[in-house]
């Protein structure tokens, strides 16, 4: 069973509290009536916390996923790929399930219906490859998760998942690919994609393909992380130990570059800088100090991190059902109350509802997945 860290758990927290704070407010300040409190609002979006904590969660798997997988390697092998991907799908779509099942009750009693066909193809997690539209607008970085599983299991199935030179070549491939796509967009288009989905599908990636870079720069920072076990790991070389180190600073560094240069880089390039890289900087710094100098460790937030899948995919379900009750004055007690008043319920509710799915669904189908995996191995 892989280490689990308590740390990481606060930061998974942390990450999902990030991601409410921003989608609630956000939400209730479209209400007929504003609430006051919109420094609640603009402080949340100026840094971009929403952002800020899909970083945090894009680093931790980086840190964790590439070491679970050679560890369930060292324990099953040669069945290691079979168990993971078992392991990994019980993990993730139980509970995203439900969410596609609440989202669409939200459509059809509080909100705009879902068609069937949106609901069928969201059950899939890759809908947009087949141009339908996420029911629930974070269900994109579900999809990267997964194209992290494939790039993981690919160096794995190669044997040099736990050499740390591979994982720059995962590192440098996102920058490459982000500089490259958006230039080859027609005549990469694939043939078998709908053409109004072709497009997108290409822009996405070229977003994904950095966020990839983050983890697999987590994925590096286990390997210094745990560079004083035998557990196989070759330690790093020169140039790996400089990209690790230069890669956090040079994120933290382009948002100063870019406002310095900004009149002299070409508009889309400084546009595009302006807005993610702030909030990319913002969250790699955060979780390099709650991973070394301040590391978070209590039973509450360890908790906190353990319901943190179901927190975010289920906290619009929360605070929508809230707006909506708002906005057609069913709660007439609450109606022109605070925004943190707002914030306070939206986070309290999505926590209660997380806690229910997390040992209703998530840690039962957590355990079957281990179970069926024993199964096939035995």
């Amino acid at each position: 069973m892989p280490q689990r860290f308590g740390y990481i758990d606060a930061q998974r927290g942390l990450a999902a509290l990030l991601v409410i704070w921003l989608h609630a407010t956000d939400a209730f300040k479209q209400l007929p009536i504003p609430p006051v409190g919109g420094l609640l609002y603009a402080f949340s979006a100026a840094i971009d916390t929403g952002r800020v904590g899909v970083i945090l969660f894009f680093a931790i798997s980086g840190f964790v996923i590439p070491s679970s997988l050679r560890a369930v390697g060292r324990q099953t092998r040669p069945d290691a790929l079979r168990v993971f991907l078992i392991r990994r799908v019980f993990r993730l779509y139980p509970a995203y399930w439900v969410s596609v099942g609440g989202a669409a009750l939200l459509g059809l009693f509080l909100m705009t219906p879902f068609s069937g066909q949106t609901v069928l193809l969201n059950l899939t997690m890759i809908q947009s490859v087949f141009g339908v539209p996420d029911m629930l607008g974070l269900y994109w970085t579900l999809r990267l998760e997964l194209i992290f599983y494939i790039a993981c299991a690919l160096l794995f199935t190669l044997g040099v998942l736990q050499q740390p030179r591979w994982l720059v070549l995962g590192l440098f491939a996102g920058p490459i690919i982000f500089a490259v796509l958006p230039r080859c967009v027609h005549w990469l288009t694939p043939n078998w994609l709908p053409p109004d989905s072709a497009g997108p599908l290409l822009n996405y990636l070229t977003e994904y393909a950095l966020f990839i870079s983050i983890m697999f720069w987590g994925a590096l920072f286990r390997c210094w992380h745990d560079r004083d076990q035998t557990d196989g790991t070759p330690p790093f070389s020169r140039t790996v130990r400089v990209v690790f180190i230069l890669f956090p600073l040079g994120v933290c560094a382009l948002p100063v570059v870019n406002w310095i240069f900004f009149a002299y880089l070409p508009s889309a390039l400084a546009s595009k800088l302006s807005v993610f890289m702030p909030p990319v900087s913002v969250g790699l710094g955060l979780f390099i100090l709650l991973s070394t100098k301040i590391q978070i460790n209590s039973r509450f937030t360890t908790w906190l991190g353990e319901i943190s899948y179901s927190m975010y995919l289920f906290h619009p379900i929360v605070f929508y059902t809230l707006f909506a009750l708002l906005r057609d004055n069913r709660l007439p007690w609450l109606v022109n109350a605070h925004l943190g008043v707002y914030l306070l319920l939206s986070v309290l509710g999505s926590i209660a509802l997380s806690a229910l799915i997390y040992y209703v669904v998530e840690k039962p189908m957590i355990r079957l997945g281990r179970k069926l995996s024993g199964t096939i191995l035995a």
